[in-house]
């Protein structure tokens, strides 16, 4: 008789080179009532005595199959009611929310699920979710992405750990877990859909993986072997990458970073760096094509190149460094905005604008946001507006330039430059916020002034500090 399967203690090897299971914690086991997670949960029950643990199983309904998904979800309800262990049930209209979406089933149903379990594991106090992925679904897995195409990330397989996410059967083949349940007569249910060939990974599983076997019958665990040996080899890359990543500076959903320190990068190394930004900015998802993009931008010469890549993302120069964006963190245009006389203005973008009417003082205020502007100058009402093309200034000690030419030797970025202010009247410019005010227009001491007080929001916030 062959001998039996001890899968608590596979499971709890696995689990130790991870840390998994640290003594005293709670855990939530995500159970389908299949194969797997049945088997998942009754090795956690033999660990719970020994580590301390608090096991809280959960189920998601998913409403696909029918009657079927009732009764995995009755089988489930059961099996924890007879064996004491406290369930949380949840469950949702997945072909719906896929329709609403627009998206496949497959990627409705796993972000539902997963939504599920993170609520679930917060309410009942769990710092890991076990979920049941074996060795033979790292295999379907690492296929799946050899055939769409992927990089070393994505022939690593399934991440044993991902924050609070375990995988405490990763390491084990599937017939040890079909054998396991014969052995200990723990009963499961059958999802049919794992027959349907319409799903690419039930075609590997069912039609490449055996090929495979044949090739070789410990395909599954030699693969599981090396990926080990991958993840170690990609988590030296990412660290190398991160030594770079965690100068970068994150501010408003807006990532910059030295050009020159990802310029310098050797491409394996650049690349995963890139991703590392893009993650911070709340970007996962963009192709190789548009990486290699970044890179290409980081590694150019023109000091205000930029990209707009898929998703509402954008990437730029701003001269030493490269700065990743989505729109929404975007500067928006100043809105233009009437002054019909002396004042203070709270205006829409955050800024404050105060006109007051005086006599210029004997040094007056050429600064970057104060100006005595010459009153008999002025025809009311001014306009607080973005620039525009032609706009010309004269600052005080210097030659007239456009504003596109001030702004350029300024190196004031491009993508900030129309949510800079600029106040005129009908014969042209008072003043640039950020640069000061246009010579001929600024007062003389002791003759009648405006003086002029543009207050940013950040300067506001800042002085209160």
């Amino acid at each position: 008789m062959k001998n039996p399967i001890d899968l608590a203690a596979e499971a709890a090897a696995f689990a130790d080179q991870y840390q998994m299971l640290p003594q005293g914690s709670t855990v939530l086991c995500a159970v389908s009532g299949g194969k797997d997670s049945m088997a998942l949960l009754s090795v956690l029950q033999t660990l719970a005595p020994e580590r301390n643990l608090m096991i809280h199983a959960a189920h998601f309904n998913h409403q696909l199959r029918g009657e079927e998904s009732q009764r995995d979800e009755d089988f489930v309800s059961k099996w924890c009611a007879d064996h004491n262990i406290p369930l949380t049930i949840g469950s949702g209209d997945v072909a719906q929310a896929a329709q609403e979406q627009g998206k496949g089933i497959e990627e409705t149903a796993r972000a539902m699920r997963y939504g599920f379990l993170t609520e679930t594991a917060q309410e009942v106090g769990a710092e890991k979710i076990a979920t049941a992925h074996n060795a033979d679904d790292n295999a379907e897995t690492v296929l799946l992405h050899l055939v769409r195409g992927s990089g070393l990330d994505g022939l690593t397989g399934i991440p044993p750990v991902r924050g609070i996410l375990i995988r405490p059967l990763l390491g084990v083949p599937r017939i040890d877990i079909e054998v396991y349940l014969a052995q200990e007569n723990i009963p499961h249910v059958e999802d049919s859909s794992n027959q349907d060939t319409k799903f690419a990974r039930n075609r590997i599983r069912q039609a490449i993986l055996p090929v495979m076997k044949d090739l070789n019958p410990a395909f599954v665990s030699t693969l599981s072997a090396n990926l080990v040996h991958l993840r170690e080899d990609r988590e030296l890359l990412h660290d190398m990458a991160e030594s770079v990543t965690c100068e970068a500076l994150v501010e408003d959903g807006k990532v910059s970073i030295q050009a020159a320190s990802l310029a310098d990068l050797p491409h394996p190394i650049a690349a995963r760096a890139v991703k590392q930004l893009l993650a911070k900015a709340g970007r996962f998802q963009v192709s190789a094509v548009h990486i290699d993009q970044i890179i290409e931008l980081a590694t150019g010469e023109t000091p205000s190149a930029n990209l707009n890549l898929p998703e509402g993302l954008f990437a730029w120069r701003e001269y030493e460094n490269l700065v990743i964006c989505p729109a929404e963190a975007i500067p928006p245009s100043f809105s233009l905005r009437l002054l019909t006389g002396p004042g203070v203005f709270a205006l829409d973008n955050g800024w404050q604008i105060e006109i007051e009417e005086t006599t210029c003082p004997e040094i007056p205020a050429q600064e970057e946001y104060e100006w005595d502007i010459d009153r008999e100058s002025v025809t009311f009402p001014l306009v607080l507006r973005a620039r525009q093309q032609g706009d010309q200034l004269r600052l005080p000690g210097r030659r007239t330039k456009t504003l596109k030419k001030w702004f350029i030797d300024e190196k004031i970025p491009r993508q900030h430059r129309q949510s800079v202010p600029v106040l005129a009247d009908e014969t042209g410019l008072l003043a640039a916020a950020g640069l000061g005010p246009n010579f001929p227009r600024v007062a003389t001491p002791g003759h009648p002034a405006l003086h002029i007080r543009l207050t940013p929001k950040q300067r506001e916030e800042n002085e209160l500090v």
